[in-house]
């Protein structure tokens, strides 16, 4: 349970949740006492990214990831890489490329989204 691989799995699955604004899958997926720094160094805990990602509420064109590195140890794990975002939010269309890095640990024997940070990059 505590692998890179089970570790992996479960990104991809939020990833999914994400972009299919499942509220019952990130609500599984995202520990209680997540907490993290948005976009704009706005700090988000679980409820405001349930609000956030809940039908009809935003709608993602893309993400993807690449440059993935990921680590474990004991019962934290931490992911970061390269991501792009595109979608519209309300009448708002968006596009960022970001770097990110994503903090899980392990509760109740399962892998939980626990912390987030993400930071803009410039594109060329």
């Amino acid at each position: 349970m505590r692998n890179e691989k089970t570790l992996l799995t479960v990104f991809e699955e939020l990833k999914n949740a994400i972009v299919e604004c499942d509220e019952n899958r990130l609500d599984e997926i995202i520990s209680d006492d997540y907490q993290g720094f948005g976009l704009y160094g706005t700090i988000e805990n679980k409820e405001i990214i349930l609000q956030t990602f809940k039908p009809g509420s935003i709608e993602l064109t893309k993400y993807t990831t690449s440059n993935i590195q990921c680590e474990v140890y004991n019962d934290l794990g931490i992911i970061s890489g390269k991501g792009t975002i595109e979608g519209v939010y309300g009448e708002n269309k968006f596009q960022h490329e970001v770097l990110f890095t994503d903090i899980f640990k392990v509760v109740n024997d399962k892998w939980r989204y626990y912390k987030s940070q993400v930071t803009e990059i410039a594109t060329t």
